[in-house]
């Protein structure tokens, strides 16, 4: 039976383990210096106000609001997106679910009135939402959702 030294072995390991952590903290430093991600509303509202912003910053600036639970401005933001980007279909999901939780009732009715026309499978979504179930105990709302399940059924 042939016995192997077992110094290098461990020598190997234990460079290994003292070196992984090192790499990926510094991997992860390089990557945040490519990236250069905005880091907040802050800086997301620099970026909109120093020119033509991108409907992906306009977007991601909607979803720190959304967070922030800052749901009007959340509201204007992802119209924002819709208004460059009108096909964007999450953007129009995120826009109804910010007006449902800003409390604009007529505002919220009117928005899905529209996409009951245009986008029924998505107005159904929305209505599935909890979010939105404290609007169904209203009569407008309830026949809007019907109306929404047998559009979205064509």
């Amino acid at each position: 039976m042939t016995r192997h030294p077992r110094k290098p072995a461990l020598l190997v390991l234990l460079v290994a383990a003292v070196l992984s952590p090192l790499y990926v903290t510094a991997w992860g430093k390089i990557e945040q210096l490519w990236k250069k991600k905005p880091q907040g509303i802050e800086a997301l509202e620099q970026q909109i106000k120093s020119g033509n912003a991108p409907a992906a910053t306009w977007r991601a600036y909607g979803e720190a609001l959304m967070n922030a639970r800052d749901f009007a401005r959340a509201t204007n933001a992802f119209r924002q997106v819709l208004a460059m980007e009108p096909a964007q279909r999450d953007a129009k999901f995120q826009c109804g679910l910010a007006l449902a939780q800003s409390g604009a009732a007529d505002e919220f009715y009117n928005f899905q009135k529209d996409l009951v026309y245009s986008e029924a499978k998505l107005a159904v979504e929305l209505f599935e939402r909890p979010e939105t179930h404290q609007y169904l105990s209203q009569e407008r709302f309830a026949s809007l959702a019907k109306e929404a399940k047998n559009q979205a059924m064509d």
